[in-house]
C-alpha cells in the first residue's frame, strides 16, 4: 500500500509540474505589458467599389387616403359601411343627426343674414337720401356723416353674415331648424374603407376652425402604395429625390420591392429627441403582399464609385486635425534587430526606457488621409495610402487590458 501511495504522489506531482510548464508557456506567448499596439487587428487597403446606402424602417401606406369627418356635431344614426368594404365616390358612409343646440345656432346664422340684409337696405336708403339733402344744403354735414357711418357698419355686418352662411352651405351643414333633418356623409373617392373607428349611436364632434373633428371613416386607394420613413438628420444629405430604393417586408422577407424617393420633407420633426425628415418612397409595382401598416425595411441608395482605393470603415479615425489611419510598420528581420541590440550594448549605453503611451509607434505609423464616400463597410481613400498597406482596425493608441486581468 505504501508503494502505491508513493507512486500516486509521484504521478500527481508530475502532473502539477506539467501544468505549471504549460501555464508558463501560455503566459510567455501573451503580451506581458498590455502596451498599445499589442495584438491589434489589421486590414488591407484594396481596390473596391463604394456604394453609399441609408437604411431605415418605415411603414407601408396608401398614396391617397381621405378621412371622412362631419362638419356638424351629433349622433351617428346610420353607418352602412365596414372596414374592408369597397366604396364608390358619392356612396353613403354615415348619417349624422345634428345636436339640437348646434342646429339651432346654425339656423340662427341664416336669420342673422336676413336681418343684416334688412338693416343694410334701410341704412343705404337713408344714406343716399342724406347725400341729396346735403347737396341741397338742407342738412348739416354732421347728420350726413352719421348716416354714412351707419351705412358702412351695416355693409360690413352683412358681408360677415353672408361669409358665414356661404361656408355653411359649402360644407353641406343643414341650416333648417327642423331636427328631423340629418347630415349625410358620402365617400369623396373610389376606394376601400381601411379604418372606421366609430359605431352606430356614437356621438361625434364636428370639424371646425378650432377642432379637428371626429374621424368617422378613412377611405384609401389601395392600387397605389407608398412607404413612409423618417430619415435621421445625419443621413438626409445622402438622400436625393429620385434615388433608387429597395424595400423588404418583415412579413415577407424574401420578397423585394423596388422604388424611388418621391418626397423629402423640407423641415425636420422631433422623434425621441432625434430630428428626422419624413420621406416618401413610391413603389414601382403593386404586390399582393403589400398591406397598410406593414413594417418595411428600406435601403436608399446614394452615390457610388467603382474601382477606387478603400479601407474598412473601422480603419479611419477622426481627429481634430482630420481623418487618420494607423499603418502597420514592416516587421524588422531578426538579424537587423540583433545588430541594433548588439550595437547598443557595445557602446555600453543601455537603451532608453520607452514611454508606455508611445509604445504603439513601434508597430504603427499615424498617417493623415483624405477620404471620400463611405458605405456600411468601406471608406474611399483619396490621398495618404497605397494599395496593399495594412491598417489598424482598432485604435492602437489606447492600451488594452491584459488577458489575465479579465
Amino acid at each position: 500500500m505504501k508503494t502505491r501511495s508513493r507512486k500516486w504522489l509521484v504521478g500527481a506531482g508530475a502532473a502539477v509540474v506539467l501544468a505549471g510548464v504549460v501555464a508558463a508557456a501560455v503566459l510567455q506567448a501573451r503580451p506581458k505589458t498590455g502596451k498599445p499596439g499589442d495584438e491589434v487587428a489589421v486590414g488591407k487597403a484594396s481596390i473596391g467599389d463604394v456604394q453609399v446606402e441609408v437604411t431605415e424602417v418605415g411603414t407601408v401606406e396608401p398614396e391617397v387616403k381621405v378621412d371622412v369627418k362631419s362638419v356638424l356635431s351629433g349622433k351617428v344614426v346610420a353607418l352602412p359601411v365596414r372596414e374592408g368594404d369597397v366604396v364608390r365616390r358619392g356612396q353613403l358612409i354615415a348619417s349624422i343627426e345634428p345636436d339640437i343646440n348646434q342646429a339651432q345656432a346654425l339656423a340662427g346664422v341664416r336669420r342673422a343674414v336676413n336681418q343684416a340684409a334688412i338693416e343694410f337696405s334701410d341704412a343705404e336708403k337713408d344714406f343716399r337720401a342724406k347725400e341729396e339733402l346735403l347737396k341741397a344744403g338742407l342738412i348739416a354735414a354732421e347728420i350726413h356723416r352719421a348716416a354714412e357711418t351707419r351705412f358702412k357698419a351695416a355693409r360690413e355686418a352683412l358681408e360677415t353674415a353672408e361669409e358665414k352662411s356661404s361656408l355653411l352651405q359649402a360644407s353641406g351643414i343643414p341650416v333648417d331648424p327642423n331636427q328631423s333633418q340629418v347630415l349625410n356623409l358620402t365617400s369623396p373617392m373610389d376606394g376601400v374603407v381601411i379604418h372606421r373607428p366609430v359605431e352606430l349611436g356614437d356621438v361625434v364632434t364636428g370639424a371646425g376652425s378650432f377642432n379637428a373633428g371626429t374621424v368617422i371613416a378613412t377611405v384609401a386607394d389601395l392600387s397605389k402604395m407608398i412607404v413612409k420613413v423618417g430619415v435621421n438628420e445625419v443621413d438626409i444629405g445622402k438622400v436625393a429625390m429620385g434615388a433608387p430604393v429597395t424595400v423588404t417586408l418583415d412579413a415577407f422577407p424574401k420578397v423585394r420591392f423596388e422604388g424611388k424617393v418621391s418626397r423629402i420633407a423640407p423641415a425636420a420633426r422631433l422623434v425621441d429627441q432625434v430630428k428626422v425628415f419624413d420621406t416618401e418612397i413610391t413603389l414601382d409595382s403593386r404586390g399582393k403582399e403589400l398591406r397598410t401598416g406593414m413594417t418595411a425595411n428600406v435601403t436608399i441608395k446614394g452615390e457610388r464609385v467603382n474601382g477606387v482605393l478603400t479601407v474598412p470603415v473601422e480603419a479611419v479615425f477622426h481627429r481634430e486635425s482630420g481623418d487618420v489611419v494607423y499603418v502597420k510598420k514592416p516587421t524588422p528581420a531578426p538579424g537587423e534587430k540583433a545588430a541594433k541590440t548588439a550595437g547598443s550594448e557595445g557602446r555600453g549605453t543601455p537603451p532608453p526606457t520607452p514611454d508606455p503611451r508611445e509604445a504603439w509607434r513601434a508597430s504603427f505609423e499615424e498617417r493623415p488621409v483624405v477620404t471620400g464616400l463611405t458605405s456600411i463597410a468601406l471608406t474611399q481613400v483619396l490621398e495618404g495610402l497605397q494599395e496593399g498597406e495594412e491598417v489598424a482596425l482598432e485604435d492602437p493608441t489606447k492600451p488594452k487590458k491584459r488577458e489575465e486581468e479579465r
